[in-house]
């Protein structure tokens, strides 16, 4: 009778470890044992869920910036107080200084500072032409000049052609040329004024050369 009992036991014993095991193994939850929409927020925990579990179009919405438009421009600030007046720069160069003209009369007045020529307008002289020029005082430049008779009357001075009037460069009472260095036209600085032209009268001419003077720096 004990060995029946014992029996008995052990075998009730055996077949509530073996459905206990059974229960144990089939209690794990799979997703079909869940109902659809059955988890809800408050059943996750707090930080369990990484951004590598969450679906790609979820991270790709997450990780995406969107650029706001650029806001309007604020109203101009108030006007700041005028600085100081700078320092006074350097003087310039003085340009044009000493300004004088000269006239003189050909064969009747001679230049002192400066030269003039001292020839008439021969009359008769139809082929030939003739020159009258007036020189600037040493070191000054020659910027303009021109021409005019003396006191002959119109009768005289009808016979008189003048054909040049123009800048030269007197030196020693001939003209030379003496361009400026590295001038690709071959310009030069004037120092007198030259009148060029006929007398085709009958009556020696006075053709008075006007130069107009400065120092030019």
């Amino acid at each position: 009778m004990r060995n029946f009992k014992t029996i008995a036991v052990a075998t009730t014993a055996a077949i509530a470890l073996t459905t206990t095991s059974a229960f144990a193994a089939d209690a794990l939850i799979s997703s079909k044992d869940i109902k659809d929409q059955g988890i809800m927020n408050r059943d996750i925990r707090r930080g369990t869920v990484s951004e590598n579990r969450l679906d790609r179009g979820v991270r790709a919405k997450l990780n995406k910036v969107v650029n706001g438009t650029n806001g309007s421009n604020g109203s101009a600030g108030t006007q700041g107080p005028k600085g100081n007046t700078g320092a006074r720069g350097p003087q310039g160069s003085s340009g044009v200084t000493n300004l004088e003209s000269d006239g003189p009369y050909p064969g009747a007045t001679q230049l002192q500072q400066g030269a003039n020529s001292t020839a008439k307008f021969v009359a008769g002289q139809n082929n030939t032409l003739q020159r009258a020029w007036v020189q600037c005082a040493p070191g000054k430049t020659a910027i303009g000049g021109g021409f005019s008779r003396a006191d002959e009357g119109d009768a005289a001075v009808k016979g008189l052609q003048i054909v040049s009037s123009q800048p030269t460069q007197i030196e020693n009472g001939a003209e030379v040329y003496h361009p400026i260095a590295g001038d690709v036209d071959g310009s030069f600085v004037p120092n007198a004024w030259l009148v060029e032209g006929y007398n085709n009268g009958n009556t020696d001419l006075i053709v008075r050369p006007h130069v107009v003077c400065a120092n030019v720096s």
